[in-house]
């Protein structure tokens, strides 16, 4: 009897994990609104998208790059629909494209987030170049996102531009 309930519990708390994995970058850990200052942010960089920092360093697609929260903001997915009539908003989007042909199912796998590009640091995507000061709207991949401890010091962020590599 001892030997069901343990494995009960256990099924239990397997399901939930499951159900909570399954929820993905919509969980409390990543809600929409400004990043955590404490945190920096790990995202993949999008197919077509190329980043370089302040140091010369270039990311492409497939690679991950650091931002510091501060840096960086989740967009709710109903203010990107409705912003998608605003050519200003259109503009700083560099893979706008993607997201518009894009099934609403296909959608959740991706998270619309708004960062930073200080000066020195260049976002290009096909027929987009945004540098800095200024910021950027990219659709990146949920299972490519993480957010950690940020113990990086804020000289070392100035010197990368606010960018830096994680698999470089």
């Amino acid at each position: 009897m001892k030997f069901l309930r343990i494995c009960s519990t256990a099924l239990v708390l397997l399901l939930s994990a499951t159900i909570a994995h399954a929820q993905g970058f919509e969980q409390s850990s990543f809600p929409a609104g400004l990043g955590k200052p404490e945190l920096k942010y790990h995202l993949l960089v999008p197919e077509g998208v190329t980043i370089t920092n302040k140091k010369g360093e270039v990311y492409k697609a497939g690679q991950i790059v650091v931002v510091p929260g501060s840096n960086v903001t989740i967009l709710e997915s109903a203010y990107v629909k409705k912003q998608m009539n605003d050519t200003a908003f259109k503009s700083s989007f560099v893979n706008e494209t993607s997201y518009s042909g894009m099934p609403e199912e296909k959608v959740r796998d991706y998270a619309i987030v708004s960062v930073k590009v200080p000066e020195g640091v260049t976002v290009q995507s096909p027929g987009k170049t945004i540098t800095g000061p200024s910021s950027v709207t990219l659709m990146v991949t949920m299972a490519g996102m993480n957010a950690t401890p940020d113990t990086i010091p804020a000289e070392s962020w100035n010197t990368m531009g606010g960018w830096s590599g994680w698999n470089k």
